[in-house]
């Protein structure tokens, strides 16, 4: 990295930390483009792609790039500008590179046909370090679901999820398997990062009722009963595990698709911590809803988390799973760490309206608070002090643009396509090394603060420091006229035209008729609600008189009656005189 002190991003002049050969790529409908930073102009690569480059996959160091145009899969050196290895694998949509660039693998949708006989591989493993006219390694891979292999960090073990097994290679000896997990079946195998000593969590789902459940071992010990840590679910369709930098603690995200309490339409999310020190607790959060996002910090022992129902509440964890620090509440769905882990920014993007506000991730407090509408993707530079935003096709058809921002909100540079022109990636070329923490911007004051939230409207008359009324009232003095209650009465001293006096006896005349209307409206309301009252109660004693005659047919013919039922038949003579008296 090179120090320069100039006139930075933040607008004063301060020492910033920056890449000398800062790149970022394109992938859109014209092809695969490279582009300068901080010139932001296109300069010419060895990318021989068409427009149908379907997929892109940078290595870690940011020195390799494999790429599918549908026709070949080249693998290029970034900064040499060369080509490294091309393969005749036009049918190809996913690749991935090993951490230290040695292998790519390949992916293609398996199909069975006249020219390709069932079982024929459609994942092959190719060595970049020593190319062959043949794949080193080769499998069946239907799914998409972790189809390529998972290296350690430093490749000295790969592992394949491979229906009910796990087999692990050493060294990139694809001849044997050096070792194997074997359960009834497994659902997905994770691969911590570090170093010796190596672990591997192994996400076993449910089978005929049981529990579905998580295991840590550590490498070689894969016994049922030598696990690290052990965390089990009643009912889950999904695990996820994301760890931290050193490996040692991660985050399980146990996802069901349906949440059959019926409070949420994007299912339930149960969130658990597991640590190779043997720990496995639930994570409890304080409020119903999804959850979006968990992420850790990359330079410290915390983590974020965001969930509820909108607005959502953002906190940060330690590793004893206690809330150090609570965000409050808003629109989020991203939680998104500068490399350095020095700065973080709490978006809301897709279906939110791209509020974004950044914090300084060891005081806590917020270095900018502003908007990028319409975004669809984040990144940040390499740096840790800029990122670009952009939106993307096919989230967004129209409009495809990219833009670079540094921290505070200020747009550093803005690239719109043409209309025809359809942009589908972004993506910056990665650092070799994580750059020195880039210089934090002097956080928002609480005017600041208090200026950025939204105000309710108020006129410009009634702003303090506002522009005054610049209409004046005349001052008629006694010419104007006198009018009282809203009815016109004329000055004795004045002469008054017939038709204001025809007016006036025509307002006088609407309101005297108004009342009398509203007096006989009111007289006729009373009257009605007496005949429906008078009705309703002879219709009740009618009712009842009908009763008696039915119980004395019953005492007629020989029926025993209650004691109730033999007086309710002496009334009969007291009922009938109501009646008559109702009927008057």
């Amino acid at each position: 990295a090179v120090v320069s002190t100039q006139s930075g991003h933040y607008g004063r002049g301060i020492q910033i930390l920056f890449e000398p050969f800062t790149m970022f790529i394109t992938r859109g409908s014209e092809g695969l483009k490279k582009y300068t930073y901080p010139e932001c102009k296109e300069v010419s690569a060895v990318f021989q792609t068409t427009k149908r480059c379907s997929t892109v996959c940078m290595s870690q160091n940011g020195e390799v790039i494999a790429v599918c145009d549908g026709e070949k899969t080249r693998v290029y050196n970034i900064r040499a500008d060369k080509v490294i290895l091309e393969l005749d694998r036009p049918r190809t949509m996913l690749v991935a590179l090993s951490p230290y660039n040695t292998h790519v693998i390949t992916w293609k949708q398996y199909v069975v046909d006249e020219n390709t006989p069932a079982n024929t591989p459609n994942v092959e493993v190719w060595s970049i370090s020593e190319p062959q006219d043949t794949p080193v390694y080769s499998y069946v891979k239907r799914s998409q679901v972790q189809w390529e292999l998972l290296w350690t960090e430093d490749e000295k073990y790969c592992a394949r999820l491979c229906n009910a097994e796990v087999q692990f290679f050493l060294n990139n000896d694809f001849t044997k398997v050096e070792s194997r997990i074997q359960r009834d079946k497994i659902g997905g195998v994770f691969v911590p990062p570090g170093t010796n000593p190596y672990h591997v969590a192994l996400y076993v789902p449910s089978i005929k009722g049981s529990h579905a459940f998580v295991q840590l071992y550590c490498y070689g010990a894969f016994e049922k009963t030598a696990a690290i840590a052990n965390r089990s679910f009643a009912k889950v369709d999904s695990v996820d595990i994301k760890f931290n930098k050193t490996g040692k603690y991660g985050i399980i995200m146990a996802a069901n698709d349906v949440d059959k309490s019926g409070t949420s339409y994007y299912g339930q999310t149960l969130l658990y911590f597991i640590s190779t020190r043997g720990e496995s607790n639930q994570i409890i959060l304080d409020k119903n809803g999804p959850v979006y996002s968990a992420q850790w910090n990359p330079s410290r022992d915390e983590f974020i988390i965001l969930y509820g129902f909108m607005p959502c509440k953002a906190a940060v964890y330690n590793t004893k799973c206690d809330v150090i620090h609570n965000f409050g509440e808003n629109h989020y769905n991203e939680i998104l760490f500068n490399p350095q882990g020095n700065m973080v920014g709490l978006c809301g993007f897709g279906n939110l309206r791209g509020k974004m506000k950044f914090y300084d991730t060891t005081t806590k407090k917020m270095l900018s608070e502003f908007t990028a509408s319409d975004t669809t993707y984040f990144e940040w530079a390499p740096s840790g002090d800029i990122f670009i935003t952009g939106t993307l096709s096919p989230r967004l058809r129209q409009d495809n643009e990219f833009k670079i921002w540094n921290v505070k909100g200020k747009i550093l540079h803005h690239h719109r396509v043409d209309k025809d022109v359809q942009l589908w990636q972004l993506k910056w070329v990665n650092s070799p090394t994580v750059l020195p923490a880039p210089p934090i911007p002097a956080p928002l004051t609480s005017k600041e603060i208090a200026a950025a939230k939204p105000q309710a409207y108020r006129p410009p008359s009634s702003r303090s420091g506002g522009p005054q009324a610049t209409r004046k009232l005349i001052d008629h003095g006694s010419n104007l006229p006198n009018v009282n209650d809203g009815v016109y009465k004329p000055h004795s001293g004045n002469q008054v035209s017939k038709q204001a006096l025809k007016n006036q006896r025509k307002r006088e005349n609407r309101a005297a008729n108004k009342a009398t209307d509203a007096a006989t409206t009111d007289s006729k309301d009373f009257q009605a609600a007496v005949v429906d009252e008078r009705e309703k109660k002879l219709k009740n004693l009618k009712k009842k008189y009908t009763q008696i005659q039915k119980l004395k047919a019953q005492q007629d013919s020989g029926k025993v009656l209650e004691k109730n039922q033999i007086d309710k038949i002496s009334t009969e003579k007291e009922l009938l005189e109501e009646i008559a008296k109702l009927e008057v």
